[in-house]
């Protein structure tokens, strides 16, 4: 058994990070949303490097699964880099749309514009991962570190697919949190089973559990350069933001 030796955030001090960041840190949530989706992107094209970059025919498709909150909108802006850096081929499932604010809609346009075709149910969702290869990966950006149970439909039905037929289907990256995890105590009864996790600002507490029943095919991944040396210092998570180095905006832990 592998154990983690980072530090971890708890939910509480991760929500109390982000406000300062975005009160005394003047960043705005636009701002931290590019700069995490961007890492996520980055991780994934490292990880899972496309097999070509000059042809769309050739290109890898990636189901790129959304939530109603701002990991979801992390998922939305890893789609778009992906997509204008060639070789990958995002399709979303984008169930709850927000309609009240602006950035999420200004985002799925983006992608609208960019021609990101989009399914809507979770037959749809189990019909493209049944076809033989058809889709290479899966984005897991539904539920965040600020998710609190019950999970409520549709996502229970596709959480509880995608649990169930973990062995079967391609490789999942989850955003921060594996979606149906507790954020402190990592899977209970249902459980995606990730091949990938991508931290934001720093693990969760939950990441040690990720690390704990690692095969060697999985990985973890550590974005979102944006915390200061103040910060990082505050929230006692130094050694983390020393690990990057140069110009990197992931670094594989």
């Amino acid at each position: 058994m592998i154990r983690s030796t980072f530090k971890t955030l708890s939910a509480k001090a991760a929500s109390q990070l982000d406000q300062e960041l975005m009160s005394t840190g003047a960043f705005s949530i636009d701002q931290l949303m590019e700069l995490a989706g961007l890492a996520v992107a980055q991780a994934v094209y490292k990880q899972y490097p496309p097999t070509s970059t000059s042809s769309s025919s050739s290109s890898q498709k990636v189901l790129v699964l959304v939530g109603p909150g701002n990991n979801g909108g992390d998922g939305l802006v890893a789609a778009r880099h992906l997509k204008l850096w060639g070789g990958y081929d995002p399709i979303l499932y984008y169930p709850k749309k927000s309609s009240k604010n602006q950035l999420y809609t200004n985002l799925l346009t983006q992608l609208v514009d960019l021609e990101v075709p989009e399914i809507s149910t979770v037959d749809e969702v189990k019909h493209l991962l049944s076809v033989s290869n058809n889709v290479k990966l899966i984005i897991d950006a539904l539920f965040g570190f600020s998710f609190k149970p019950p999970i409520r439909e549709p996502f229970l039905e596709l959480i509880t697919y995608l649990s169930e037929n973990h062995t079967t289907i391609v490789p999942i990256v989850s955003i921060d949190i594996p979606s149906g995890w507790d954020v402190d105590n990592g899977p209970g009864e249902i459980d995606i089973n990730p091949t990938m996790l991508i931290s934001l600002t720093a693990p969760k507490p939950c990441a040690a559990k990720f690390i704990e029943s690692s095969s060697p095919d999985k990985s973890h991944y550590l974005g979102g350069r944006f915390i200061n040396q103040k910060i990082a210092k505050k929230y006692d998570i130094e050694d983390l933001i020393q690990k990057y180095k140069d110009d990197q905006l992931i670094v594989k832990l």
